[in-house]
């Protein structure tokens, strides 16, 4: 250890002065204060990012492939040619529609969106494994057609499971779009934490589906899933050749580009925001500084006598302030940690359902990135750093004659 950071560590360590005491704690007080913060925001908008992702993309899929103009009509054989392709790992028809819900309860109807998707896909997607339920498929075990209903829908439409629903969608006969009904049995009351979901989405059997909409054999889409490792955007180009660019392929992130943008952005004005609760911070630390040269002027008389340059009482100082910085950020950033863990582990940050309409998702999780981290305590050390700077300089000016004829 060299001389100035010894001699930096003793101030810091040892102070004299009561009050030059009470102002390092509350520089190192309120730079922890400003760290914490910026790392439960950054953890904040990373968790709700990543688990919004993470929710589109486990009741979707990453590509969609779909017609313009109606239904995929010869479905099976598009399907075979998407999985052909190099990076697909599932290509999955599914047939969505709008539909009306009447129960017991609510006779009136409720407008919903209904899906139907193949059951056997809950083996490789655990949020559709909760969707299709514990038995694995739609129908009951008397053979009675099944649907799946989210925890929001089924407490709207005053259901649960084992009690009958009736659907109604429009189905085209003959050039008109007359109503087709059927009714089916709740067999599961999902609850995948994503609102949008939970609170507006039925399933039920593609076969089930294409039966009450009168299309046999159509799909209005294709969901395609990634290899792991395989390249998004290559495997999107791949599909358009494959299928000779008769169909619309599109990926999650031009679905979802307005969302995403907004959210990085957001993420950024926050970082700014309260990173200006840092930059405010480091004023204590000049303060500190300030006080420390004043009450120590007259061991620094006593080291320029000696021979010190001005250069070493400099970099007492500024070994002094990055210090405090040092150990402001590291006690903000473990805080932050710790907070953001028990918020994550005991969903403290959970949505009533008119909130959750907003946010898409019932709770946030607060994710920690090694790299936001990093950036948090690259900027937090660099405030503090410059911030010893000027007291550091009039340190380095005091006379030394002055200093010691003072005292």
């Amino acid at each position: 250890m060299n001389l100035p950071l010894q001699i930096a560590w003793r101030y810091l360590r040892r102070p004299t002065d009561r009050l030059v005491s009470a102002v390092g704690f509350v520089s190192v007080l309120g730079l922890v204060i400003g760290v914490m913060a910026l790392v439960i925001s950054m953890a904040l908008m990373t968790g709700y990012r990543g688990d919004l992702q993470k929710k589109l993309l486990g009741g979707n899929a990453e590509i969609f492939v779909y017609s313009v103009g109606g239904p995929i009509e010869d479905t099976k054989q598009v399907a075979a040619k998407v999985r052909g392709t190099p990076g697909v790992s599932e290509a999955a028809p599914v047939l969505f529609q709008r539909a009306l819900v009447t129960t017991e309860r609510n006779s009136t109807g409720t407008e919903t969106m209904l899906k139907g998707i193949e059951p056997g896909r809950g083996a490789g997607s655990p949020m559709i494994a909760k969707i299709v339920g514990p038995r694995g498929k739609f129908d009951t075990a008397a053979g009675e057609r099944g649907v799946a209903v989210g925890r929001y829908l089924a407490t709207r439409l005053g259901v649960a499971a084992g009690q009958s629903i009736s659907i109604t969608v429009p189905a085209e006969n003959g050039g008109s779009f007359m109503p087709r009904s059927a009714s089916f049995v709740v067999t599961n009351v999902f609850d995948t934490g994503f609102y949008e979901f939970d609170a507006r989405w039925l399933f039920i059997d593609l076969g089930e589906a294409e039966a009450l909409l009168n299309a046999p054999g159509a799909a209005n889409l294709l969901e395609v899933k990634l290899a792991p490792g395989a390249d998004l955007d290559q495997v999107t180009r791949a599909i358009e050749t494959r299928t000779e660019h008769r169909y619309a392929v599109s990926d999650w992130r031009e679905m979802n580009h307005q969302l995403f943008s907004m959210l990085k952005i957001q993420q950024l004005v926050l970082f700014i925001v309260i990173g200006l609760i840092v930059f405010v911070s480091t004023f204590n630390i000049v303060s500190t500084l300030i006080m420390t040269v004043h009450e120590k002027r007259k061991e620094i008389g006593i080291l320029s006598s000696m021979g010190a340059q001005s250069g070493m009482v400099t970099r007492i100082f500024v070994w002094y302030g990055t210090m405090v910085g040092f150990l402001g950020t590291a006690t903000g950033i473990l805080i932050g940690i710790v907070i953001c863990w028990l918020i994550t582990r005991f969903h403290l940050v959970s949505f009533p359902p008119e909130i959750a309409q907003v946010y898409f998702v019932s709770s946030i999780p607060f994710i920690t990135r090694p790299a936001d981290l990093a950036i948090i305590a690259a900027f937090s050390i660099v405030v503090s750093f410059g911030a010893t700077i000027l007291p550091s300089l009039r340190a380095a000016r005091l006379n030394p004659v002055e200093a010691l004829r003072h005292e």
